[in-house]
């Protein structure tokens, strides 16, 4: 099993519209999350600044099969426009587990 986190900033003024997509992600998008074997996945939100967590067991896997997904692809294109720029052309900032207590 793999830990995994990124993080990305959104625009300011699509905060609100970011948290009410959450609140109402589509039955497809969830679909496809557990279709990659992706669990325990949460997302917080800290100003405009999100952290996301799930665990997988392959990582590379898993995002293949998640990014494969037409429900994936159309939620992600519609994320997009609510990131800054930075994220919206090159990604989330993936992050480094170091330390970890269970």
């Amino acid at each position: 099993m793999v830990r995994v986190a990124w993080t990305g900033r959104l625009r300011p003024n699509k905060v609100d519209a970011y948290v009410e997509a959450h609140v109402n992600v589509w039955p497809d998008v969830v679909e496809a999350i557990r279709a990659a074997g992706m669990r325990d996945y949460s997302e917080f939100l800290l100003g405009d600044q999100v952290f996301v967590t799930y665990e997988c067991d392959d990582t590379s896997e898993a995002l293949a099969v998640e990014e494969a997904a037409e429900a994936t692809q159309r939620w992600r294109a519609w994320m997009r426009d609510m990131f800054d720029e930075e994220v919206a052309l090159h990604g989330p900032t993936w992050m480094k587990e170091v330390f970890r207590l269970e």
